[in-house]
């Protein structure tokens, strides 16, 4: 049987499940009715509608007013305040810049990656990233409109059987606006307090009208606009160097402009004056001699120029009083221009299809700028000279990545007898384009040109010359990519009997969706001509088919005691079946408590990326050593402060990723003033899918990831060492199993209304117990409180919590917020070898409002109100120095104020 007949089977099934499930509604009989006393509603986790309130799964919902009080103006930034969310293993605008990520921004609960944090748009799945290149996973959380956003409820329980098996880490239900009528209008604005950059300017509206009782319809329209402008890195004191003794960075380049003659030592000929690049003579590192500093101008960015634009419409059409039509469709689009420090050009970097054609630069004797005087004293005059340099005169490198992205669900909803159904149909899509706008000489143009004897490299160029050199830049599209998602879903729910400790309840339905992933590079990016990128990339096409069936079942044992029990079965087309049960409990002895716990298990096929990548040579960030050879040789280039080549790429032998999930907690609700909650959660998953070990961790422990280096032979002048690093192995791979545990509390508190008016305190945080990862020879190692010491790149505090006080009398509103993630010990040792730690993060953020003005409201506030600088740290995973862009708004203190103008 062809795939299509598959899937057209799989389709024709889910459908058959869709009337069969109306069939048995419509012959079923309506159990006796009862005084209905609230109105059941569907909570994310469970398909089983029941009257609102605390579930046997740990749910965080955050309204529309809290969201409003963070002053978020991105997805993205609002999942910051998310105590289950870490930096570990998310994607941000920020700390892409520079990494070939095309500009997607993901969510990242317990750590584990956007792969396996489900994120969802009303229930529905949204297409994974369009541009899934060196680990970028999970859903572009740009696409998500704020404006249009109502609450947002995260599931912090893998939801395996309701969603799919492959929520491990939870899921993220953004719940978008609908049955809204009137109409509001908002201007913001903000800026850094600080000089430089970083203003932003956001607009929005929102119209919804029709009443559903009344009119049998309703209708409802947002579009937004936001316009964040770039940030210099060189404009913040705390990012703008890569050398600090103090915390043990060294994050330069050998590679410098003008020129370094590697050949007999003599460095570059014009030191110590040696601007652009920066001499260093610093006794505590052992620096001596020209480097270039990424930080410097022109440096990398820390916040790149971004626009963004989102439309929003919904609807939804009451055929009879218990049947309706609903949709809804986005489209999303944001624009990213980014730029980052001129290209490196020498012997130790790769191009061509494998990334095995050494970039070299030999200067002959016979060019007039041959350093005559210079290689005499050298002892090397009259040979040719190897030249380690930086296109500087090609400028900076200039991208501008786009990403489009769009969804449309309809479907029809309503009761036959006592069954609730729901069928309904998914279509997302991204695309994601990136183009070079400078800065990216070709080598099959440039090492011509530079060998030919006729440009300086140890200074600046006649104009003309400067032109050839400009002329070998590649302008233009490079890379696009297309992900789409499409799927039907069928469900029904209904109380089918009365049991003597309440009704059960059971949910039973079927998904077919159909995924596929397209990524195509240009014919220079392919070939791996076009430098600046690391390497070349390929092309990649795939696609697959899953089928899922699910059943759910709500049974009170007795009148304090229910169980959820529930198991989803999915077929994936190129990994067969797999089936992961779902079992909770909810005890509430009284109406002050309640205790809950839950048991599932996961299933996540490797992404279609992660199998059918082609393997491409890459290199890594400036301003790596090689801990054997470097002490001994002190060679700067080749063995020390330097960048080693890499192999990226996809591996069709991986395995499934698979998971057990445990939680239990207490909910504790004396009044009606305050409540508070502990949830315990426990995640073990196997075969664990990791973009290769971080070179810095390899390079840490040789002893055991020793199998990932590649050296060349040993060199005569170095017989008792190994030979010189020719390559880093990153491609994916199953590396072991990792084991997470940790605690999440909430707690909530309103004083009673005065007349000074009423003040409510909440505060909702992560403690992790453990956070261990499998090694290559099968121990553990914990990453708790200690950055990037594992397969994943990241940072997972010991606690992290998100606490606020809030103040409102009349019209006038007031909140004080904190963020606040414990420290933890930085990537790399001090300058000394010792381990030393990045401190805590502990921002404070204000906020006030006054509506009293008729349709009006006001609104100012400001982040980071004391001006905190980042905790700091020597990692070098990304291209900012001296902080981690994963976690840490660059702006610093940021003020801003909005206008809204709004009418019922």
């Amino acid at each position: 049987m062809t795939r299509k007949e598959n899937g057209m089977r799989a389709r024709a099934c889910v459908l058959g499940v869709a009337c069969a499930l109306c069939a048995l509604g419509a012959a079923a009989q309506t159990p006796a009715a009862s005084p209905a006393t609230s109105e059941r509603i569907e909570v994310t986790g469970s398909n089983i509608k029941r009257v609102e309130g605390e579930t046997a799964l740990p749910v965080t919902v955050i309204s529309r007013e809290e969201i409003q009080r963070t002053g978020a103006t991105t997805a993205y930034e609002l999942m910051q305040f998310v105590a289950a969310n870490n930096s570990l293993g998310n994607v941000s605008v920020g700390s892409v810049i520079g990494t070939t990520s095309f500009s997607a921004q993901t969510a990242s609960l317990r750590g584990l990656g956007g792969g396996r944090t489900l994120v969802l748009i009303n229930g529905k799945r949204v297409n994974g990233f369009a541009g899934e290149i060196n680990g970028v996973q999970g859903v572009n959380l740009s696409v998500i409109p704020i404006t249009a956003v109502e609450r947002i409820e995260v599931l912090k329980d893998g939801a395996s059987a309701v969603y799919g098996s492959d929520a491990i880490a939870g899921v993220i239900n953004f719940i978008l606006r609908s049955d809204y009528r009137g109409g509001e209008a908002t201007a913001f604005y903000g800026t850094p307090t600080r000089s430089g950059g970083g203003k932003e300017e956001r607009y929005s509206g929102a119209l919804g009208f029709g009443d559903l009782d009344r009119d049998r319809f309703n209708v409802f329209f947002a579009l937004e606009y936001d316009k964040q402008h770039h940030l210099d890195q060189v404009d913040r004191n705390f990012s703008n160097t890569s050398v600090r003794d103090d915390i043990g960075l060294i994050g330069i380049s050998s590679n410098t402009f003008p020129g370094r003659v590697a050949t007999g030592g003599i460095g570059v000929p014009s030191a110590p004056n040696c601007a652009p690049s920066i001499y260093f003579n610093d006794s505590v590192s052992g620096l001596v001699g020209c480097f270039y500093d990424p930080a410097a101008d022109p440096g990398v960015q820390s916040i790149p120029d971004t626009t963004t634009k989102h439309a929003f419409a919904s609807g939804k059409l009451r055929l009879t009083p218990s049947w309706q039509l609903y949709g809804h469709g986005l489209y999303a689009e944001d624009e990213n221009r980014f730029k980052i420090q001129p290209v490196p050009i020498s012997r130790v970097l790769f191009y061509g299809p494998n990334s095995d054609i050494p970039m070299a630069i030999t200067l002959q004797p016979t060019s007039p700028f041959y350093p005559h005087a210079l290689a005499a004293a050298a002892g090397v005059d009259g040979q040719p000279l190897d030249i380690r340099y930086r296109a500087y005169e090609n400028g900076a490198r200039d991208t501008t990545d786009r990403n489009k992205g769009g969804q449309v669900v309809g479907g029809i909803q309503g009761s036959i007898g006592s069954w609730d159904t729901d069928l309904s149909y998914t279509y997302s899509q991204g695309k994601v384009t990136e183009t070079l706008n400078g800065g990216f000489p070709l080598a099959s143009r440039i090492l011509p040109l530079l060998n030919s004897g006729q440009v300086n490299l140890f200074g600046y160029n006649t104009p003309a010359v400067q032109q050839q050199l400009i002329a070998t830049n590649f302008n233009g599209p490079t890379f696009s990519g297309k992900s789409t998602s499409e799927g039907v879903q069928a469900k029904a729910s209904s109380e089918i009997f009365q049991l003597p400790a309440g009704a059960l309840a059971i949910a039973v339905g079927a998904e077919e969706r159909r995924e596929k992933l397209d990524e195509s590079a240009s014919a220079e990016l392919a070939s791996g001509d076009i430098t600046g990128y690391g390497g070349n990339i390929k092309s990649v096409s795939g696609s697959r088919n899953i089928t899922a069936f699910y059943a759910e079942a709500n049974l009170p044992i007795v009148k304090t005691l229910e169980a959820n029990v529930a198991l989803r079965t999915d077929r994936y087309s190129d990994f067969g079946r797999t089936n992961n049960p779902k079992v909770s409990l909810r005890w509430q002895p009284n109406r002050d408590v309640l205790v809950r716990s839950s048991y599932g298990t996961g299933f996540l096929a490797p992404s279609l990326y992660q199998l059918y990548n082609p393997q491409i040579g890459s290199v890594t960030q400036s301003g790596v050593s090689d801990p054997i050879r470097c002490p001994v040789t002190g060679d700067q280039g080749q063995d020390c402060v330097t960048q080693f080549p890499v192999t990226l790429g996809g591996n069709p032998q991986l395995q499934p990723e698979t998971s057990e999930q445990i939680t239990a907690g207490v909910v504790l609700e004396p009044s009606s003033a305050w409540s508070v909650s502990a949830d315990y959660f426990k995640i073990r998953l196997s075969n664990t899918i990791t973009n290769g070990v971080p070179v810095d961790t390899i390079l840490a422990d040789l002893a055991q990831y020793g199998s990932y280096v590649t050296r060349g032979p040993v060199q005569p002048q170095f017989p008792n060492l190994p030979g010189p690093i020719t390559n880093i192995r990153q491609t994916f791979v199953n590396l072991g199993n990792t084991h997470i545990e940790g605690v999440d509390v909430e707690a909530h508190y309103r004083w009673p209304r005065q007349g000074w008016g009423r003040l409510r305190f909440d505060i909702s945080g992560t403690y992790y117990i453990r956070y261990d990862v499998q090694a290559t020879d099968g121990s553990y190692g914990g990453i708790v409180s200690n950055a990037f010491q594992s397969p994943v790149t990241g940072v997972v505090p010991r606690w992290k919590h998100y606490a606020s006080f809030t103040w409102d009398r009349g019209p006038w509103t007031a909140s004080v917020a904190n963020n606040f993630q414990s420290s933890y010990v930085d990537v790399n040792p001090d300058l000394n070898g010792n381990l030393r730690e990045v401190g805590s993060m502990s921002l404070y953020d204000v906020q006030g409002s006054y509506s009293g003005i008729r349709h009006v409201t006001l609104t100012l506030g400001v982040k980071n109100v004391l001006d905190s600088n980042p905790p700091m740290t020597n990692q070098r995973i990304y291209f900012q120095a001296g902080y981690d862009p994963s976690y840490y708004d660059a702006r610093a203190r940021f003020v801003y104020g909005s206008l809204t103008y709004s009418f019922k």
